[in-house]
């Protein structure tokens, strides 16, 4: 099971988007500093390869460690008119304390969709970036190269896991995911696999990595997916 060599962690719940997550307008129009700042990527549907970094952010995430000092800054003025605006009083926010500091998450390597539609993939994060509640992040044990994690993950194999254990509310519509049921779709222990098994599946998702992530059944078709099924058959 995933769940035994690798965690998962939905993304950010802000309890109020629009005052949390910035556009480059609201960041220049109330001078807000970097140092408050994170690249934000809140969904993975106009992804554009496996390598995902600050390129392919187009907002930014309002980030205030609890004990900052805001005091004559842009973000402490910022989060004064947010707070009367009402949004300190909404409920996800109101639990926190202080309310505009956002629970601190770890830089999860590799990212996927909380919900699939056409596509299955897992990304790479090739930097540091916060992501949105409809993303997971997913950081495999120690011991296990994040490319090779990948690899796995991209696999037909754990796209079929994922049809299994997942759910499907509306008719054919968006396949749901729960940490819980990732954790549960089973895969081979990259635990367990020597050196070189671990090198096919690193080199495997580098070619993978090379090309566009498309539509699952036109991906199932192309030499590079093909190659990496082969080896996740074989092992």
């Amino acid at each position: 099971p995933l769940g035994q060599w690798a965690t998962a962690q939905r993304g950010h719940t802000t309890g109020a988007n629009g005052f949390f997550y910035l556009d480059a307008r609201r960041v220049a129009g109330w001078g807000l500093e970097p140092a408050f700042r994170r690249p934000l990527l809140k969904s993975l549907r106009g992804a554009r390869g496996l390598r995902l970094g600050v390129a392919d952010c187009r907002h930014e995430l309002l980030s205030i460690p609890s004990g900052a000092d805001l005091r004559g800054t842009a973000a402490g003025e910022y989060v004064a008119w947010g707070a009367a605006q009402g949004v300190a009083a909404r409920a996800t926010c109101a639990g926190r304390r202080p309310w505009y500091a956002l629970p601190e998450q770890p830089d999860g390597d590799i990212l996927l969709a909380k919900g699939i539609w056409q596509r299955h993939f897992a990304a790479v994060a090739a930097a540091p970036i916060a992501v949105d509640q409809q993303i997971y992040r997913l950081s495999p044990g120690a011991t296990v190269p994040v490319a090779a994690a990948a690899a796995l993950l991209n696999s037909v194999w754990f796209a079929l896991g994922c049809e299994l254990g997942g759910r499907v509310n509306l008719g054919e519509g968006v396949l749901w995911l729960a940490t819980y049921e990732l954790g549960k779709i089973e895969l081979p222990d990259p635990r367990t696999l020597d050196a070189a098994a671990l090198r096919d599946l690193e080199d495997a998702f580098v070619r993978l990595a090379a090309e566009p992530p498309v539509d699952t059944p036109d991906a199932l078709e192309g030499d590079a997916r093909r190659a990496l099924d082969e080896l996740v058959f074989d092992l």
